[in-house]
């Protein structure tokens, strides 16, 4: 088990209230009661990936340049991090399934 760092946050009154209420509609999709640590994991790693997967359509050609920067420095690395990517295209929408084939279409005869 990896080694649990602590972070304290403070949030005002609504922020509190949306957080403990929230935890409500959590327990009730997981139908058990969640342990609090858990819950607030989740909510920060479901946030992290909102944010990030809100970035591509500004940013998509600094992406792309860090993406093509990081190939340069470790293309194993990034290889098989874009192979285990697209190995999981099955889990994702059937819209992003389209634009991702599309845009492999480009490359791919």
């Amino acid at each position: 088990m990896t080694e649990m760092k602590e972070i304290v946050v403070r949030v005002d009154e609504e922020e509190y209230r949306m957080i403990i209420n929230f935890k409500k509609v959590y327990d009730a999709v997981l139908e058990a009661e969640s342990d609090f640590n858990d819950y607030m994991r989740d909510v920060i790693k479901e946030g992290l990936d909102k944010m990030l997967s809100d970035l591509p359509p500004k940013n998509v050609n600094v992406l792309l340049k860090t993406l093509q920067a990081m190939f340069r420095e470790n293309p194993e690395f990034v290889c098989n991090f874009i192979v285990q990517i697209l190995k999981k295209g099955s889990h994702i929408s059937k819209e992003e399934e389209d634009r991702i084939k599309e845009i492999r279409g480009h490359y791919i005869a």
